[in-house]
């Protein structure tokens, strides 16, 4: 899963959730080849305490 090119694949991120008033960065978790696998990294290794973030790496659709 991790060994992806860099377009096209969904990245999960990990943020700490310490308190409102402090934000920490976010920090890469895994790159994933299909949304459903990032959704099941989220899933299988956040733990309560923190913030799974998945974004879409890639082109962006296009339309007619």
């Amino acid at each position: 899963m991790t060994n992806l090119p860099q377009d096209d694949c969904f990245v999960v991120f990990v943020r700490e959730q310490q308190n409102p008033w402090h934000i920490s960065p976010e920090r890469e978790l895994v790159k994933c080849a299909t949304y459903a696998q990032a959704r099941w990294v989220s899933r299988e290794f956040c733990r309560p305490d923190q913030q799974c973030i998945i974004r879409y790496v890639g082109p962006a659709g296009g339309g007619d």
